[in-house]
């Protein structure tokens, strides 16, 4: 394989107790790729800018950091997709996570390995690790496949493990309304499957930290997976889901093929009342990839979990 330039788009906020690691990690990649690093910091307070000071000034011209104002996690990484230019993969990194080795390595085998000539996305599973990088699981598995049916509503390709060529990276640097997007790698799945594809593997190639200061926790034993969905239901984050859907159709529906503009179209209409709901989840196709999840989609569902703004 020809030797790629590779970027890695993080973005920074206060994450001084773990950003030193993740940094080592990414810079220590055992590849032959060209490897550089954008960093935004999100406006931090604590002992983060230094750290950035010190990585910058080590290793430039790998490393540059953009010091701005607080904006939010979400507008942070796609201000850096539309700044990040000239390089045939761009690797999304949380500032808490350890990688392994192989991950760039197998990301861009993987993505240079797949047929299609177009935007192309790659993500993988992860292993659930503890403050201390202990061993906790892993995320979810590819076990039902991908399909619209399931992406629509799950946000299967965790950001932290997602790479991308540079054309689908073209095309995230459209103009975004954030306030209409729940996260932004959920977007970016979208922009994948509608005009490309995407690439899962099962295979975990990252250490993703699970802690109190998680944006988004995952939920490692039955109970912690419990508690982190009543925290997500009391959010609201369905509704949050529900718009990011109406939104996607608003905004894209022309690129749509008619099967997906009328699955949308369907799941947005039968929200009017509960007869409609309760007809709808009776037929709906959609699905998360473990069934429990699936059932609890279609009772939220039913009781107003997912009704538009």
């Amino acid at each position: 394989m020809n030797s790629k330039k590779i970027v890695v788009l993080l973005s920074t906020y206060n994450g001084e107790p773990y950003l030193e690691k993740q940094l080592e990690s990414i810079l220590w990649q055992k590849t032959e790729h060209q490897v550089d690093l954008l960093i935004r910091d999100d406006g931090s307070s604590d002992g983060t800018i230094a750290i950035l000071r010190s990585y910058e000034e080590k290793y430039s011209p790998r490393i540059k950091v953009l010091y701005e104002e607080n904006i939010g996690y979400i507008k942070s990484f796609f201000e850096l997709i539309k700044k990040a230019e000239g390089y045939d993969y761009y690797a999304l990194s949380d500032q808490d996570d350890v990688w392994l080795e192989d991950k760039l390595d197998v990301a861009i085998a993987q993505c240079e390995a797949c047929t299609f000539k177009g935007p192309v996305l790659y993500g993988s599973s992860s292993f659930l690790v503890n403050d201390q990088l202990e061993p906790m699981g892993e995320t979810q598995k590819n076990l039902k496949g991908l399909t619209w049916d399931n992406l629509l509503i799950q946000n299967f390709v965790p950001g932290h493990t997602q790479v991308f060529n540079d054309a689908l990276c073209q095309i995230l640097k459209e103009d975004l309304d954030c306030s209409k997007i729940y996260v932004h790698d959920f977007w970016i799945t979208y922009m994948a499957f509608l005009f490309g594809t995407v690439i899962f593997d099962n295979q975990s190639h990252t250490l993703y930290r699970q802690h109190q200061a998680n944006t988004v926790g995952f939920g490692t034993t039955r109970f912690s997976w419990i508690r982190e969905r009543i925290k997500r239901v009391k959010r609201s984050d369905s509704k949050k889901i529900a718009a990011q859907i109406g939104y996607f159709y608003d905004k894209y529906q022309t690129s749509m093929a008619l099967e997906l503009k009328e699955r949308i179209e369907l799941f947005m209409q039968s929200q009017t009342s509960f007869f409609h709901r309760f007809v709808y989840i009776c037929r709906t196709t959609l699905y998360r990839q473990r069934a429990f999840e699936t059932i609890l989609f279609k009772v939220l569902y039913l009781l107003g979990g997912y009704k538009l703004p």
